[in-house]
Protein backbone atom coordinates (compact mmCIF):
# COMPACT_ATOMS: atom_id res chain seq x y z
CA UNK A 1 0.00 0.00 0.00
CA UNK A 2 1.39 3.48 -0.74
CA UNK A 3 2.26 6.45 1.33
CA UNK A 4 -0.64 8.84 2.34
CA UNK A 5 -0.74 12.38 1.15
CA UNK A 6 -1.00 15.16 3.61
CA UNK A 7 -4.35 16.82 4.40
CA UNK A 8 -4.65 20.09 6.25
CA UNK A 9 -7.44 19.46 8.71
CA UNK A 10 -10.57 21.22 8.50
CA UNK A 11 -13.28 21.86 11.35
CA UNK A 12 -16.74 20.64 9.74
CA UNK A 13 -19.94 21.27 11.02
CA UNK A 14 -22.66 18.68 10.57
CA UNK A 15 -26.27 19.51 11.37
CA UNK A 16 -28.82 16.76 11.30
CA UNK A 17 -32.48 16.22 12.25
CA UNK A 18 -33.60 14.07 14.97
CA UNK A 19 -36.21 12.42 16.37
CA UNK A 20 -37.23 14.43 19.84
CA UNK A 21 -36.47 17.73 21.09
CA UNK A 22 -36.40 20.50 19.51
CA UNK A 23 -33.10 22.86 21.50
CA UNK A 24 -34.43 26.03 23.44
CA UNK A 25 -34.67 25.86 27.24
CA UNK A 26 -34.75 22.09 28.89
CA UNK A 27 -36.75 21.24 31.44
CA UNK A 28 -34.47 20.80 34.54
CA UNK A 29 -36.19 18.54 36.36
CA UNK A 30 -35.59 16.02 33.58
CA UNK A 31 -34.04 16.75 30.91
CA UNK A 32 -30.25 18.10 29.43
CA UNK A 33 -28.65 18.82 26.34
CA UNK A 34 -26.47 16.28 24.43
CA UNK A 35 -24.26 16.81 21.45
CA UNK A 36 -22.10 13.97 20.50
CA UNK A 37 -19.62 14.35 17.52
CA UNK A 38 -16.77 12.05 15.79
CA UNK A 39 -13.22 12.54 15.40
CA UNK A 40 -10.09 10.86 13.98
CA UNK A 41 -6.46 9.20 14.68
CA UNK A 42 -4.81 9.30 10.79
CA UNK A 43 -3.33 6.47 9.09
CA UNK A 44 -0.48 6.49 6.55
CA UNK A 45 -2.15 5.22 3.67
CA UNK A 46 -5.02 7.23 2.64
CA UNK A 47 -6.16 10.17 1.21
CA UNK A 48 -9.70 9.90 2.42
CA UNK A 49 -11.51 7.60 4.39
CA UNK A 50 -15.36 8.53 3.75
CA UNK A 51 -18.38 7.17 5.92
CA UNK A 52 -21.36 7.73 5.76
CA UNK A 53 -23.91 8.10 8.68
CA UNK A 54 -27.64 7.65 8.70
CA UNK A 55 -28.71 7.48 12.44
CA UNK A 56 -27.56 8.10 15.82
CA UNK A 57 -28.63 5.86 19.15
CA UNK A 58 -28.56 5.92 22.60
CA UNK A 59 -28.56 2.50 24.25
CA UNK A 60 -30.02 1.28 27.75
CA UNK A 61 -28.19 -0.89 29.55
CA UNK A 62 -30.02 -3.46 28.66
CA UNK A 63 -28.60 -2.99 24.35
CA UNK A 64 -31.59 -1.23 24.10
CA UNK A 65 -32.13 2.05 22.01
CA UNK A 66 -33.45 4.65 24.51
CA UNK A 67 -33.35 7.61 22.15
CA UNK A 68 -32.78 7.50 18.21
CA UNK A 69 -31.74 10.15 15.94
CA UNK A 70 -32.25 9.73 12.15
CA UNK A 71 -30.88 11.63 9.80
CA UNK A 72 -33.22 13.24 7.03
CA UNK A 73 -30.31 13.07 4.90
CA UNK A 74 -27.25 10.50 5.14
CA UNK A 75 -24.31 12.06 5.74
CA UNK A 76 -20.65 11.22 4.15
CA UNK A 77 -18.21 12.23 6.79
CA UNK A 78 -14.08 12.38 5.75
CA UNK A 79 -12.75 11.21 8.99
CA UNK A 80 -9.09 11.80 7.70
CA UNK A 81 -10.18 15.35 7.62
CA UNK A 82 -10.59 15.73 11.12
CA UNK A 83 -7.02 15.68 13.19
CA UNK A 84 -5.61 17.20 15.89
CA UNK A 85 -8.63 19.06 17.70
CA UNK A 86 -11.19 19.04 14.67
CA UNK A 87 -14.12 17.25 14.77
CA UNK A 88 -17.50 17.25 13.15
CA UNK A 89 -20.69 17.24 15.26
CA UNK A 90 -23.55 13.84 14.22
CA UNK A 91 -25.99 15.85 17.26
CA UNK A 92 -25.55 19.25 18.59
CA UNK A 93 -28.04 20.53 21.48
CA UNK A 94 -30.44 17.69 21.20
CA UNK A 95 -32.67 18.07 24.32
CA UNK A 96 -33.10 14.39 26.25
CA UNK A 97 -34.38 12.99 29.11
CA UNK A 98 -31.73 12.94 31.64
CA UNK A 99 -29.65 10.17 33.11
CA UNK A 100 -26.66 7.52 31.85
CA UNK A 101 -26.59 5.81 28.58
CA UNK A 102 -24.34 2.90 28.41
CA UNK A 103 -23.52 3.09 24.87
CA UNK A 104 -23.45 5.06 21.05
CA UNK A 105 -24.56 3.33 17.90
CA UNK A 106 -23.84 4.98 14.77
CA UNK A 107 -25.67 3.28 12.39
CA UNK A 108 -24.00 3.84 8.87
CA UNK A 109 -24.07 3.17 4.96
CA UNK A 110 -21.40 0.79 3.06
CA UNK A 111 -20.86 -1.66 0.56
CA UNK A 112 -22.26 -5.63 1.48
CA UNK A 113 -19.57 -7.68 3.16
CA UNK A 114 -19.43 -10.19 0.02
CA UNK A 115 -17.88 -6.57 -1.62
CA UNK A 116 -20.19 -8.08 -4.71
CA UNK A 117 -22.64 -5.74 -7.00
CA UNK A 118 -20.69 -2.41 -5.68
CA UNK A 119 -22.64 0.51 -6.56
CA UNK A 120 -21.20 3.22 -9.10
CA UNK A 121 -21.53 5.81 -6.20
CA UNK A 122 -20.00 4.27 -2.88
CA UNK A 123 -21.57 5.08 0.28
CA UNK A 124 -18.67 4.53 2.15
CA UNK A 125 -14.84 4.33 0.96
CA UNK A 126 -11.25 4.67 1.35
CA UNK A 127 -8.70 6.78 -1.59
CA UNK A 128 -5.94 5.74 -2.14
CA UNK A 129 -3.30 7.44 -4.64
CA UNK A 130 -6.25 9.08 -5.92
CA UNK A 131 -8.62 6.06 -6.30
CA UNK A 132 -11.47 5.37 -4.26
CA UNK A 133 -11.75 1.71 -3.17
CA UNK A 134 -14.94 0.08 -1.27
CA UNK A 135 -15.23 0.30 2.63
CA UNK A 136 -17.13 -2.38 4.46
CA UNK A 137 -18.08 -1.87 7.63
CA UNK A 138 -19.10 -5.04 9.31
CA UNK A 139 -23.31 -4.71 10.21
CA UNK A 140 -22.96 -1.31 10.13
CA UNK A 141 -26.38 -0.79 8.39
CA UNK A 142 -28.05 -3.52 11.30
CA UNK A 143 -26.22 -3.41 14.62
CA UNK A 144 -24.21 -0.47 13.31
CA UNK A 145 -20.91 0.45 15.22
CA UNK A 146 -21.39 0.06 18.72
CA UNK A 147 -19.22 2.44 21.66
CA UNK A 148 -18.90 1.93 25.13
CA UNK A 149 -19.50 4.98 27.49
CA UNK A 150 -21.45 5.68 29.50
CA UNK A 151 -22.96 8.85 28.20
CA UNK A 152 -24.36 11.46 31.47
CA UNK A 153 -26.53 13.88 31.06
CA UNK A 154 -27.84 15.92 34.32
CA UNK A 155 -30.59 17.81 34.69
CA UNK A 156 -30.25 21.50 32.92
CA UNK A 157 -26.80 21.17 31.79
CA UNK A 158 -25.12 20.32 28.15
CA UNK A 159 -22.97 17.35 28.08
CA UNK A 160 -20.74 16.83 24.86
CA UNK A 161 -19.07 13.74 24.14
CA UNK A 162 -16.38 12.73 21.40
CA UNK A 163 -16.19 9.34 19.25
CA UNK A 164 -12.99 8.96 18.55
CA UNK A 165 -11.83 6.94 15.47
CA UNK A 166 -7.95 5.47 15.53
CA UNK A 167 -7.82 4.64 12.00
CA UNK A 168 -4.39 3.38 12.18
CA UNK A 169 -5.80 0.16 14.00
CA UNK A 170 -9.35 0.20 12.31
CA UNK A 171 -8.51 -1.07 8.67
CA UNK A 172 -7.19 -3.50 6.53
CA UNK A 173 -7.28 -4.55 3.10
CA UNK A 174 -9.49 -7.95 2.08
CA UNK A 175 -6.98 -9.79 0.38
CA UNK A 176 -7.46 -8.88 -3.44
CA UNK A 177 -11.43 -8.08 -3.61
CA UNK A 178 -10.28 -4.43 -4.09
CA UNK A 179 -12.20 -4.06 -0.79
CA UNK A 180 -11.12 -2.86 2.68
CA UNK A 181 -12.27 -3.27 6.20
CA UNK A 182 -13.38 -0.80 8.68
CA UNK A 183 -13.59 -2.37 11.85
CA UNK A 184 -13.57 0.25 14.41
CA UNK A 185 -11.25 1.23 17.24
CA UNK A 186 -12.55 4.00 19.33
CA UNK A 187 -12.98 6.08 22.32
CA UNK A 188 -15.91 8.06 24.15
CA UNK A 189 -14.85 10.93 25.31
CA UNK A 190 -16.17 13.82 27.59
CA UNK A 191 -15.10 17.14 26.22
CA UNK A 192 -15.68 18.79 29.46
CA UNK A 193 -13.08 16.35 30.75
CA UNK A 194 -10.50 16.55 27.79
CA UNK A 195 -7.04 18.64 27.09
CA UNK A 196 -5.07 18.91 24.36
CA UNK A 197 -1.32 17.66 23.73
CA UNK A 198 0.91 19.42 21.23
CA UNK A 199 4.26 20.37 20.08
CA UNK A 200 7.18 20.29 17.58
CA UNK A 201 9.33 17.40 16.72
CA UNK A 202 13.28 18.20 15.81
CA UNK A 203 14.26 17.90 12.24
CA UNK A 204 17.37 15.95 13.11
CA UNK A 205 14.88 13.10 14.26
CA UNK A 206 14.61 12.64 10.08
CA UNK A 207 18.46 12.10 9.68
CA UNK A 208 18.46 8.88 11.38
CA UNK A 209 19.40 6.05 9.17
CA UNK A 210 16.25 4.24 10.21
CA UNK A 211 13.85 6.51 9.17
CA UNK A 212 12.02 5.77 6.24
CA UNK A 213 9.46 9.06 6.65
CA UNK A 214 9.54 11.59 3.89
CA UNK A 215 11.47 14.80 5.01
CA UNK A 216 9.54 16.51 2.73
CA UNK A 217 5.99 15.92 3.57
CA UNK A 218 6.35 14.69 7.20
CA UNK A 219 4.33 11.25 5.64
CA UNK A 220 5.29 8.21 7.71
CA UNK A 221 5.95 10.16 10.56
CA UNK A 222 3.83 10.60 13.66
CA UNK A 223 3.66 10.42 17.78
CA UNK A 224 2.16 7.53 19.16
CA UNK A 225 0.31 8.56 22.87
CA UNK A 226 -0.13 5.52 25.39
CA UNK A 227 -2.42 5.62 28.67
CA UNK A 228 0.09 5.63 31.42
CA UNK A 229 2.76 8.21 32.31
CA UNK A 230 5.39 4.85 31.72
CA UNK A 231 4.19 2.58 29.54
CA UNK A 232 6.58 1.10 26.57
CA UNK A 233 5.73 2.24 23.17
CA UNK A 234 4.66 -0.41 20.79
CA UNK A 235 3.26 -0.66 17.55
CA UNK A 236 -0.31 -0.45 16.55
CA UNK A 237 -0.93 -4.07 16.21
CA UNK A 238 -4.69 -4.96 17.64
CA UNK A 239 -3.20 -6.82 20.77
CA UNK A 240 -4.83 -7.87 23.27
CA UNK A 241 -2.95 -6.09 25.80
CA UNK A 242 -4.70 -2.89 25.60
CA UNK A 243 -1.20 -1.51 27.74
CA UNK A 244 0.78 -1.64 24.98
CA UNK A 245 -1.56 -0.79 21.70
CA UNK A 246 -1.42 3.00 21.33
CA UNK A 247 -4.38 4.81 22.73
CA UNK A 248 -4.04 7.48 19.97
CA UNK A 249 -1.56 8.62 17.13
CA UNK A 250 -1.32 11.92 15.80
CA UNK A 251 0.24 13.00 12.22
CA UNK A 252 3.28 14.77 12.15
CA UNK A 253 3.50 18.38 9.70
CA UNK A 254 6.07 20.07 8.30
CA UNK A 255 6.71 24.21 9.68
CA UNK A 256 7.83 26.48 6.90
CA UNK A 257 9.42 29.99 7.22
CA UNK A 258 8.53 32.94 4.60
CA UNK A 259 10.89 31.11 2.26
CA UNK A 260 8.99 27.85 2.46
CA UNK A 261 11.79 26.31 3.76
CA UNK A 262 11.36 23.29 6.29
CA UNK A 263 12.19 24.80 9.91
CA UNK A 264 10.70 21.81 11.84
CA UNK A 265 7.53 19.66 12.63
CA UNK A 266 4.85 19.98 14.42
CA UNK A 267 1.41 18.29 15.95
CA UNK A 268 -1.38 18.00 18.16
CA UNK A 269 -3.68 15.46 19.69
CA UNK A 270 -7.16 16.33 20.74
CA UNK A 271 -9.65 14.95 23.45
CA UNK A 272 -7.34 13.14 25.46
CA UNK A 273 -8.87 12.79 29.09
CA UNK A 274 -7.29 14.32 32.00
CA UNK A 275 -4.39 12.06 33.53
CA UNK A 276 -1.15 10.59 32.77
CA UNK A 277 0.15 9.16 29.33
CA UNK A 278 3.48 8.41 27.12
CA UNK A 279 3.85 9.98 24.03
CA UNK A 280 6.93 8.77 21.39
CA UNK A 281 7.92 9.78 18.10
CA UNK A 282 8.22 6.91 15.19
CA UNK A 283 9.60 8.04 12.01
CA UNK A 284 8.52 4.58 10.52
CA UNK A 285 4.61 5.41 11.47
CA UNK A 286 4.37 4.09 7.93
CA UNK A 287 5.39 0.55 8.35
CA UNK A 288 2.93 0.13 10.40
CA UNK A 289 0.28 -1.92 9.29
CA UNK A 290 -1.66 -2.37 11.82
CA UNK A 291 -3.23 -5.72 12.43
CA UNK A 292 0.52 -7.75 12.73
CA UNK A 293 3.16 -7.00 15.35
CA UNK A 294 5.95 -4.49 12.88
CA UNK A 295 9.38 -3.55 15.05
CA UNK A 296 8.51 -0.42 14.29
CA UNK A 297 11.65 2.26 16.15
CA UNK A 298 11.10 5.11 18.24
CA UNK A 299 13.07 8.31 18.18
CA UNK A 300 12.31 9.82 21.30
CA UNK A 301 10.05 8.49 24.25
CA UNK A 302 8.35 11.35 26.79
CA UNK A 303 7.14 10.17 30.08
CA UNK A 304 5.70 11.43 32.76
CA UNK A 305 2.74 13.55 30.10
CA UNK A 306 0.26 14.97 32.54
CA UNK A 307 -3.01 16.22 30.68
CA UNK A 308 -5.15 18.64 32.26
CA UNK A 309 -8.76 19.11 30.99
CA UNK A 310 -9.32 22.03 29.10
CA UNK A 311 -5.30 23.02 28.74
CA UNK A 312 -2.86 22.75 26.03
CA UNK A 313 -0.06 20.66 27.33
CA UNK A 314 3.24 20.88 24.90
CA UNK A 315 5.84 18.27 24.67
CA UNK A 316 8.79 18.57 22.22
CA UNK A 317 10.66 15.43 20.75
CA UNK A 318 14.49 16.09 20.17
CA UNK A 319 17.27 13.73 18.70
CA UNK A 320 19.19 13.68 21.61
CA UNK A 321 16.67 11.86 24.11
CA UNK A 322 15.35 8.39 24.01
CA UNK A 323 16.71 7.71 20.19
CA UNK A 324 16.48 4.05 19.18
CA UNK A 325 13.62 2.92 21.46
CA UNK A 326 11.43 -0.05 20.51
Amino acid sequence: MSAFRLLIPATVAVALAACGGDGGSADISGTGFVSLGVTDAPVDEADAVVVTFTEVQLLGADDEPRLTFVLDTPQQIDLLALQGNNSAFLIEGEEVPVGEYEQVRLLVDSVPPSCNNIPSELPSYITIDGVDYPLVIPSGEQSGLKFQGPITVAAGQSAAYIVDFDLRQSIAERGATGCYNLRPVVRVVDNAEVGTLAGTVDPDLFADASCSADPVSGEGAAVYVYTGAATTPDDADSSTDADIDPLTTAQVSPVTDETDTIVGYSYEVGFLLAGDYTAAFTCQAGEDLGEQDDAITFGDVENDISIQAETVTTVDFQASSGAGNE
